[in-house]
């Protein structure tokens, strides 16, 4: 009887060793890793941002809504749309208002001020009701986001303008008149479409108090758990693909549900596990296996920053009441310069990532540009990097912390403590030892099991001899 008590005890123990597999939920440090990565692949490649969907606003606003923006990227950003907005004297375009959105939410988020930049103001054509709407549901989504993400007053449009005037009541109210049957948005048709849905619930967020609202939401959120794929992946016209999976991630991080709701759980898989299936040095390619993609790149930066925000208890990624912030981050200058086409990746893979050596002591040096203003790094940054050690090739440093000296000259001097060193595993490869480990403790269970049943027929046999 007491062997069988020591074998039940031991089964036990061995179960509760089983590491518990599910849907991944990345902590604030692994998020703030990636993001840090993606950042300098951004500031890396992108050396001349400038205005445009792509290597402009989405990257900058993304940075700044995460923190790790240097301020040559900002300077040269600032630069090129002023000589821009002046070009074309203020006037963007005259039938794509998502442009003027687009620019609103950028320079809000660097905290500049749309209503007076380079002498316009851009916030004004927003104010034209008639114009917002006739680019369609995507042109009131962003002009509804632009005007609540600094909370903007709508402004008197142009006198030469006769049409109706914006007001947010009107563009909540378009916004919830288009929702199709089964919860969803899309630019045309009666099935709902991932992108337009995800867009529509992050521009709904600030009026989630408002009983219409709330009840659209909630069933857009799950028509999105319906539409999530077996991998926690999303599509497009049937294309999975890495955009789709971004703004949905976007979303639900913007009204605070958990990628770990049983909604968006497919196979085991998360939102999460969708995205970064399209991962790679510290880039994102449209689908998977593919190229790494700077339109890509940049939506799944601010998926993931609005995801952080989130776990992190910080404002909305559209929310921008709170001010820019500022990480340490040392970008080494690239030789390449504007870098967004397809065309041109096969070098930026060959680059990979490109963050410097950590030593002791990290001075500013001629060809790196350093921005530094906070005092430490929140919790800890992992810096990619692969070095010997005898026969094991360390390929991660920990790094808890700054140390920051200022000289009177403004030089300034970051003493960064390296206290812990890893050596890398792929995903795949943490994967595989998971699963071997989780293989051999279901055969020691058995063979415990087997044992026990054997003492015990002993036991009984022994029993029926006496």
């Amino acid at each position: 009887m007491k062997k069988r008590i020591v074998c039940v005890i031991m089964i036990l123990l061995l179960i509760s060793t089983i590491p518990v597999c599910g849907a991944t939920a990345l902590t604030r440090a692994q998020t703030d890793k990636y993001l840090y990565d993606i950042s300098y692949y951004e500031q890396y490649n992108i050396t001349n941002p400038s205005y445009g969907s792509v290597g402009g606003e989405w990257m900058v606003m993304g940075l700044a809504r995460y923190g790790a923006v240097t301020r040559e990227t900002l300077s040269t950003y600032k630069s090129n749309l002023k000589a821009y907005v002046k070009s074309c004297n203020g006037q963007l375009s005259s039938r794509k208002y998502t442009e003027y959105a687009r620019v609103v939410i950028a320079l809000t988020a660097i905290e500049e001020n749309p209503e007076n930049f380079a002498g316009y103001n851009l916030v004004r054509p927003l104010a034209e009701y008639d114009r917002l709407i006739s680019q369609g549901l995507n042109g009131i989504i962003y002009g509804l986001i632009a005007l609540d993400c600094g909370n903007y007053d709508i402004p008197k449009p142009e006198e030469n303008y006769t049409g109706e005037v914006t007001t947010r009541k009107k563009l909540v109210k378009t916004i919830l008149n288009n929702q199709k049957s089964d919860g969803g948005w899309n630019f045309s048709g009666t099935k709902a479409d991932t992108d337009m849905t995800a867009m529509a619930i992050q521009a709904l967020a600030p009026y989630m108090s408002e009983e219409r609202v709330k009840k659209a939401v909630d069933k857009a959120v799950d028509c999105l758990g319906e539409l999530q794929q077996s991998d926690g992946g999303y599509a497009t016209s049937n294309v999975k693909n890495c955009e789709s999976t971004a703004q949905v991630l976007t979303a639900i991080s913007t009204i605070n549900v958990s990628v770990k709701d049983s909604r968006f759980i497919k196979n085991g898989n998360s939102v999460i596990d969708g995205l970064m299936k399209y991962y790679k040095n510290g880039g994102f390619s449209h689908v998977q296996g593919g190229m790494i993609n700077q339109m890509s790149t940049e939506q799944a930066m601010y998926a993931l920053t609005a995801y952080y925000r989130n776990i992190s208890g910080m404002n909305r990624l559209f929310d921008m009441s709170d001010g820019i912030t500022y990480k340490s981050i040392e970008i080494k200058k690239a030789d390449n310069s504007r870098e967004n086409t397809e065309s041109k990746n096969n070098k930026n893979n060959r680059s990979g990532n490109k963050n410097s050596k950590s030593s002791k002591t990290v001075k500013k040096m001629n060809n790196t540009t350093t921005y530094y203003q906070e005092k430490t790094l929140p919790e800890t940054t992992t810096i990619k990097k692969s070095k010997k050690k005898g026969k094991k090739t360390v390929e991660n440093e920990t790094i808890v912390g700054t140390e920051i000296e200022t000289k009177k000259d403004g030089d300034t001097i970051v003493v960064t403590k390296i206290v812990e060193e890893t050596t890398g595993n792929s995903s795949s490869e943490e994967k595989q030892k998971n699963n071997n480990g989780i293989i051999i403790l279901l055969g020691a269970i058995v063979i415990v099991v087997a044992g026990t049943v054997i003492i015990i027929k002993k036991e009984k046999v022994a029993k029926s001899h006496k």
